[in-house]
């Protein structure tokens, strides 16, 4: 199963338009969720627990810290097996943000 992809720009743009859109961090640990937090995210812990909340058809964008976007790219398989069909993957992940002048939390640009 081949997984949709998003760049950072379109993702960024996607998160202006689209309020109900949802950007998740992929890692379990809060600590790893911290360290990686973009402008704008909630930890997977928190998207568990908003789960019942949201409509299986809103984009929701996994992203993480790995070279290959390995983790993202297993929780947006997860939920997608899940019903969210609108799940997809943040391409490049942090990188990509901190590249597109993005911010993230604390850290700035």
């Amino acid at each position: 199963m081949k997984v949709k992809t998003i760049s950072a720009s379109s993702a960024h743009e996607l998160l202006k338009t689209d309020p109900a859109a949802v950007l998740v961090c992929g890692y379990e640990k809060e600590d790893d969720f911290r360290k990686n937090d973009l402008e704008g995210a909630i930890s997977l812990s928190e998207f568990r627990r908003r789960l019942d909340s949201i409509p299986k058809d809103e984009n929701v964008i996994f992203y993480c810290a790995c070279p290959h976007d390995e983790t993202a790219t297993k929780q947006a398989k997860d939920f997608f097996r899940q019903g969210f069909i609108n799940a997809q993957v943040l391409q490049g992940g942090v990188e990509a943000w901190k590249g597109a002048g993005y911010a993230l939390v604390g850290q700035g640009t």
